[in-house]
């Protein structure tokens, strides 16, 4: 087996800190949308030298956190609401399949693990640590899927990184929104406990609606998203899926 050099995994764990302070000042907001940053001035902000910066670059831009051009400048993409939607649609038909495949092979140490999640959400809340909050949500997002298919697992894996941007626009923007979201956890987490899928399916799609129309409302209230709302109908067959998060 080729062994890799010191310098090399110095380099890599180089490129890994640029990629993940930048990515933490984009999704915290310090670094708002549509900023534009000069790659020479990143580089020298962060005391780096250029080729690390791009290679951090193109992890940021794999995410479409931002649009680099080479040796050029850098721009902090937009909230993009086609994608917005296009993500939570998808995630609202994939997760709660999963969830149904996993509710009935759940064992007592899988619920402790979900309880656990639920309650470091609660610990951040109260302390208003959204990093901490944001991995108990991830957290337990990921275990009520812990039971499907390995590549169905992997699919909501990528939807939920793809979909912390959302989230913290959401934290940052909303009023009690975290206490909202802990309240329907809790309440997917009960219906997990007494093995109740048809509920816990129905709440976790209502569950990521609400975020999807929440955000989608405080960027643009004028924009209709008719794939969530399609999605939302198909998984709790309402004749008036969204009529109570308008």
């Amino acid at each position: 087996m080729q062994m890799q050099s010191p310098a090399a995994n110095e380099g890599r764990g180089v490129i890994t800190q640029v990629y993940e302070r930048l990515r933490q000042k984009i999704l915290d907001g310090t670094i708002a949308p549509g900023t534009i940053l000069s790659q020479v001035q990143l580089a020298q902000q962060l005391g780096v030298s250029r080729t690390p910066l791009r290679e951090a670059l193109r992890l940021l831009q794999e995410e479409r956190l931002v649009l680099a051009e080479p040796n050029h400048r850098v721009q902090v993409t937009d909230i993009n609401l086609e994608e917005v939607e296009s993500l939570y649609a998808s995630r609202i038909m994939l997760e709660p399949l999963a969830l149904a495949l996993t509710v009935p092979q759940l064992a007592q140490k899988d619920l402790d693990a979900l309880a656990r999640a639920r309650d470091a959400m609660r610990g951040a809340g109260a302390a208003r640590d959204n990093d901490a909050w944001e991995l108990g949500n991830r957290r337990f997002h990921e275990l009520l899927a812990m039971h499907a298919e390995e590549r169905i697992r992997a699919t909501i894996q990528r939807s939920i990184d793809a979909s912390e941007r959302y989230r913290r626009i959401k934290l940052q923007t909303v009023p009690h929104a975290r206490e909202i979201a802990e309240g329907e956890h809790a309440a997917i987490y009960t219906a997990c406990r007494e093995r109740n899928a048809d509920a816990a399916v129905e709440l976790l799609a209502r569950h990521l609606a609400r975020t999807a129309l929440t955000v989608i409302a405080q960027v643009a209230p004028e924009y209709e998203p008719t794939a969530v709302r399609t999605a939302l109908r198909l998984i709790t067959h309402k004749a008036s899926p969204a009529s109570s998060l308008k």
